[in-house]
């Protein structure tokens, strides 16, 4: 179990900077423990995940903030691969997006997000919404450690060879 003063690690995946800044503005009125990381596309986000190249020191993630249209690797690609690695396979993936297309909802379930929300269009829905999303993650599911995690990969290797 995570400690109540162990910090919780999202990556907000988000390459419109006033979006990001706006995110992390809110994020830290609700909670001062959460720890923003935050990447400007896919191929940063499965570097980070991975912990490859500049991000080799990067800290276990608890939850991943996706947005789907973004330059280099869009958030549908990144669920794909990211999904295959087996660092980034029990990582929660909440997808955040303008597009509530339904053919964008139903992809990035199929590409195993976790959830998938429409970004609101005032302030005040937007903050009402991260309070919600913060006692979601934070409060009423039950996610892995990163030591759970560890061991379960450990085992899978040793079973695979």
């Amino acid at each position: 179990m995570r400690s109540a003063t162990a910090p919780f690690h999202l990556l907000l995946v988000e390459d419109e900077h006033a979006d990001a800044e706006l995110f992390t503005e809110l994020i830290g009125e609700i909670s001062r423990d959460i720890q923003i990381h935050h990447v400007l596309n896919g191929q940063e986000a499965l570097e980070f995940v991975t912990r490859q190249g500049r991000y080799v020191q990067a800290p276990f993630t608890n939850l991943i903030v996706l947005d789907l249209n973004m330059p280099v690797m869009n958030g549908h690609e990144f669920l794909k691969r990211a999904k295959r690695e087996d660092r980034a396979r029990s990582i929660p993936v909440l997808v955040l997006s303008t597009s509530d297309h339904p053919r964008d909802i139903t992809r990035a379930y199929h590409e195993y997000a976790s959830s998938y929300v429409v970004k609101p269009g005032s302030f005040a829905e937007y903050r009402d919404l991260l309070t919600v999303i913060e006692g979601y993650w934070r409060g009423a599911v039950k996610l892995p450690t990163v030591e759970q995690i560890s061991a379960a990969q450990s085992s899978a290797a040793r079973s695979n060879g």
